[in-house]
C-alpha cells in the first residue's frame, strides 16, 4: 500500500528539547509578548494589503500565459514565512524572535514545493470571481473556531514553561499542525499551489 503523497505546503518547525524562556512566558500570561509583536502586526498588516493585489495579478498572469511570474510567487512566498515566523513565536513553537522578511536560518520555516506546470487557467479565472476564495469557506470557517482555541493553548504553554520550563510537546505538534492547515489554505487562495488544502492538522 503507498502511502498518499505530500502536500506541496508544508510547515516546519523541528523538536528540539522544548525547553523555553520562562521570561518570555511571563511576558506572555501579561499579554506583554503579543506587544512586542506589534512592529510585525503593523507591517504584516499593510503587506496584506499589497498582497491582495499582488495575488490577484497572479491569478491574470496564469490566466494568460499558464505561468505564475517568478516576483509575484516570491512577494507570496515572503508574506507566508514572515507570517509563519511570527506564529511560532508567540505560541513558543520556538523562543527565537521572528526576523522581517526571509531568514534561511530560522527554526520555523515553509517548506514549499515547485509548483506544476502549466497551472490551471480554469483556477485562476475562479481566483478571479471569487469562487477560489468560496472554495476555501469550509477551510475559513474551521481555522477561524480553531484559532480561539489556539489562543487560549498558547496561553496554557506559557504557564506550563512558567511552572516547568518546557513547552508541552503536544502543544508543539498542535500549533506546527494548526499552522501547517493556514499556511496551505493561504497557499491555495494566492496560487502559490493549485493542490487543495487537506483538513487535517498532519503533514
Amino acid at each position: 500500500m503507498t502511502e498518499p503523497a505530500r502536500h506541496p505546503i508544508d510547515f516546519i518547525a523541528p523538536v528540539d528539547n522544548e525547553e523555553r524562556s520562562r521570561a518570555l512566558a511571563a511576558l506572555g500570561i501579561f499579554f506583554v509578548k503579543a506587544l512586542l509583536l506589534v512592529p510585525h502586526l503593523i507591517l504584516l498588516s499593510l503587506y496584506a494589503v499589497a498582497v491582495q493585489v499582488i495575488v490577484w495579478i497572479g491569478y491574470w498572469y496564469i490566466l494568460i500565459t499558464g505561468e505564475m511570474p517568478f516576483w509575484v510567487l516570491n512577494l507570496e512566498n515572503i508574506f507566508l514565512e514572515w507570517t509563519s515566523r511570527v506564529f511560532a513565536w508567540f505560541t513558543s513553537v520556538t523562543d527565537a524572535y521572528p526576523t522581517f522578511g526571509t531568514d534561511e536560518h530560522h527554526p520555523a520555516q515553509i517548506e514549499i514545493a515547485k509548483a506544476g506546470h502549466p497551472r490551471s487557467r480554469w483556477l485562476a479565472l475562479a481566483g478571479i470571481l471569487l469562487i477560489r476564495s468560496i472554495m476555501a469557506i469550509p477551510h475559513l470557517f474551521i481555522l477561524a473556531w480553531l484559532t480561539l482555541g489556539t489562543l487560549f493553548l498558547a496561553w496554557l504553554g506559557y504557564v506550563l514553561i512558567l511552572i516547568n520550563g518546557r513547552l508541552p510537546l503536544e502543544l508543539h505538534w498542535y500549533f506546527v499542525g494548526f499552522h501547517r492547515w493556514w499556511a496551505r489554505t493561504w497557499a491555495w487562495i494566492a496560487a502559490i499551489t493549485d493542490v487543495y488544502p487537506p483538513f487535517t492538522l498532519r503533514r
